[in-house]
Formats: C-alpha cells, structure tokens, sequence
C-alpha cells in the first residue's frame, strides 16, 4: 500500500474590520418593519428556476434601498441566554447577489463575507442595529474595484440604518 504525504500549508492574514453601532428611542417593532420596508427579499426557487434569466430576476427581489434580505435569524429563538431574558434580537443577512457578484469576480474570497450580518437587539429600552461597516470587511482585497463597491455599500448600508432608526 502507497502512503501519499499531502503538504497543508496555511495562509494567515489580519485585517481591521469596524463594528458600527446606532441606536434609538424607537421601538424594535417599529424598527424592525421600517427596515424590512427599504428591503427586497430573495427568493430562492425564483432564482433556481431563473437559470440563464438570473440577473434580471435578482433586479426584481432588490428593494428601494438597492439590497435585499437573504435570510433572517431570530436569536432571541435561537439563543438559549435570550430566550430565558426576553431579549429581541433578529440577525439579518443583507446584500444584493449583483453586487456580491460583482465582489467575487475581483477575489473569490469576498464570497466568504457577503451577504453581510446585521444584528437589530433591544437594550435598555433602545433599539440598537450593529454591522460590520462592508469597506473595511472588502478591504482586505484590495483592488479599485473593491474599494468603489465597498464604499457603496457603505453608503447604503448607513442609510438603510438611519432610515430604520428614525
């Protein structure tokens, strides 16, 4: 019998990612549906089935705010800690497959991280939504390519936060 010796190697790359926190006096129902109004909503037998029609049936799920909800977790559900306490927390993956597309074709990486995670939690009567801010999340590769779609979904992602908060 042949022994084959496979080498692993390993590759170990540290990148500063910002966690952006806003918060408000609204409440989180009020919230919740304020930011679930700006959005789309994938629909993945729509985009099984759409094959060689798949970008133009993506356009159709993107909301007003140009992203769309992938999938959603309700870790207050989920989350033994939070059950017990009360505690409303839903997580959100929130993208646009154009746009990760887009992403993945400068560095297949960039599938690792998109869509991105939002997390909308109550703490002490405020409601409060979290993200990692996408351009330093994108940063780590560094293309003009990336950098342009990074700092725009920036820009929509801080405007779909401020929206829902308000």
């Amino acid at each position: 019998m042949t022994e084959v010796s496979l080498n692993v190697l390993k590759a170990e790359k540290v990148a500063q990612i910002n966690l952006l926190t806003f918060y408000s006096e609204k409440p989180f129902d009020r919230v919740i549906d304020d930011f679930e109004k700006q959005l789309g909503k994938f629909d993945k037998e729509r985009a099984t089935i759409a094959k060689s029609d798949l970008n133009s049936v993506l356009e159709t799920m993107v909301g007003p705010s140009g992203l769309m909800i992938i999938g959603v977790l309700d870790m207050g559900q989920l989350l033994p800690s939070l059950a017990k306490s009360g505690t409303k927390a839903r997580q959100y993956q929130v993208g646009n497959p154009l746009i990760a597309s887009n992403l993945a074709q400068e560095n297949l990486l960039a599938a690792l991280y998109a869509p991105p995670r939002v997390l909308i939690y109550m703490q002490e009567n405020q409601t409060w939504i979290a993200y990692d801010q996408p351009s330093t999340v994108f940063g780590r590769f560094p293309t003009f390519e990336v950098r342009a779609i990074s700092a725009d979904l920036d820009r929509k992602f801080e405007a779909l936060i401020r929206q829902s908060l308000a």
